[in-house]
């Protein structure tokens, strides 16, 4: 088989049709064989045959798999961890494809490579989404552009690596091959600490100044709308990593007190002189 054509005659199942599973299917229109979809939710099925995200939809994943080449987890971090450990029970056949959207990389790696030799396997997560889930909210333009990164194993075959690529691109995304350790280390500090900084920040202020909030407000604690059940599974799943980057946070927030509480404007300008610099360098490498 042609490499350009290897994703055109692949059968895709995507289990969670929410913003991030229903998104990706809108990506995949006409990229690949046939779209399958599986969700919990009936009414979340219905939306997704309703407006044409997938050809056909299920809330019972057996239903789905023996027609799939490939399945796509798309759930928070915790779910997916227990469909992974499901799987050997309800697919026994033939290879499949497995891989995920999930935002931790370490554990569901690791509960990929303890599935039987008929998977094939790859991490992977698009760095984009909303704090609004559901389908209703799904895009195709969410993913367009955005970082994915991709995770093989060692027992990862070449047949996967190169699916994996052409999936990235079709739904004009930029691939990132990057390790399970590191891609924990890093989305630690871009997004599992800032998760939570925002929660500190909204539970530190009064609901009674709401009215004069701003948009310094608004930007700074809109990650505290994310929902628990995705929050909750994505930080805890990436603990160490997420604390250590909390302490170094810390760490700053004591040089500014230290700097307002002695009086010394000097240094507090050189201090904001240089965030100031280092985000903006930062957002144009971004």
């Amino acid at each position: 088989m042609e490499e350009s054509n290897f994703l055109h005659d692949q059968n895709i199942a995507i289990l969670g049709l929410g913003l991030m599973g229903a998104s990706l299917a809108m990506g995949l229109r006409g990229h690949c064989n046939s779209l399958l979809g599986a969700d919990s939710d009936p009414e979340t099925c219905q939306i997704a045959l309703a407006k044409g995200v997938v050809d056909s939809a299920s809330t019972d994943l057996r239903q789905v798999l023996p027609e799939a080449d490939i399945l796509i987890i798309a759930t928070p971090v915790a779910a997916a961890l227990e469909i992974i450990a499901e799987l050997p029970r309800i697919h026994n056949g033939g290879k499949l494809i497995v891989t995920d959207l999930t935002s931790t990389k370490i554990e569901i790696m690791c509960a990929l490579e303890s599935l039987p030799s008929n998977f094939d396997i790859i991490g992977g997560h698009p760095i984009c989404g909303k704090e609004t889930l559901g389908i209703s909210n799904a895009e195709k333009e969410m993913l367009e552009g955005c970082i994915y990164t991709l995770t093989p194993s060692g027992r990862t075959s070449e047949r996967t690596k190169t699916l994996a690529a052409q999936l990235v691109d079709a739904i004009g995304a930029t691939p990132l091959w990057i390790d399970a350790k590191e891609h924990d280390r890093t989305l630690a500090a871009t997004s599992h600490a800032p998760h939570l900084l925002s929660v500190a920040l909204t539970h530190a202020t009064e609901k009674k100044y709401a009215r004069l909030s701003g948009g310094g407000f608004s930007s700074a604690t809109r990650l505290a709308s994310t929902p628990t059940s995705m929050m909750l599974s994505m930080v805890m799943t990436n603990a160490d990593n997420t604390i250590e980057a909390l302490e170094k946070v810390k760490t700053e927030i004591d040089k500014i007190l230290a700097l307002m509480k002695a009086g010394d404007e000097v240094n507090l300008e050189i201090l904001l002189d240089a965030s100031k610099n280092k985000r903006e360098e930062m957002m144009r490498k971004a």
